[in-house]
């Protein structure tokens, strides 16, 4: 049995329980409706509620991973900036020894 027989029973599955779920709604009486519509109804909302935190959290987590993408690229600015300025101090003592001599020779 493949892939085709577990579709087919997932399919007869669900054609089952549906069929199953109309019978059981059909034999309800109004009352019994009207309290598994208000139950549905709680259910949906406590739903609603749980997806709206997850993307709250979901965006928090989003914003810190944000914040630390920014950190680091400012960590890396700063080491850019550090190796530049070690560079140009180098320059500057470099420079500074080629005319101290000339100076001295004055």
């Amino acid at each position: 049995m493949g892939g085709d027989g577990s579709e087919f029973l997932q399919r007869d599955f669900s054609e089952t329980y549906e069929r199953y779920h109309v019978e059981s709604l059909q034999n309800m009486s109004k009352q019994e409706l009207v309290k598994e519509y208000l139950e549905l109804e709680k259910c949906l909302s406590r739903m609603e509620e749980e997806n709206n935190r997850l993307r709250m959290e979901s965006k928090k987590h989003g914003g810190e991973t944000a914040e630390t993408a920014r950190v680091r690229q400012l960590e890396l600015e700063v080491d850019r900036l550090r190796a530049e300025n070690l560079r140009l101090l180098k320059e500057k003592d470099l420079s500074g020894r080629e005319k101290s001599p000339c100076k001295l020779g004055e």
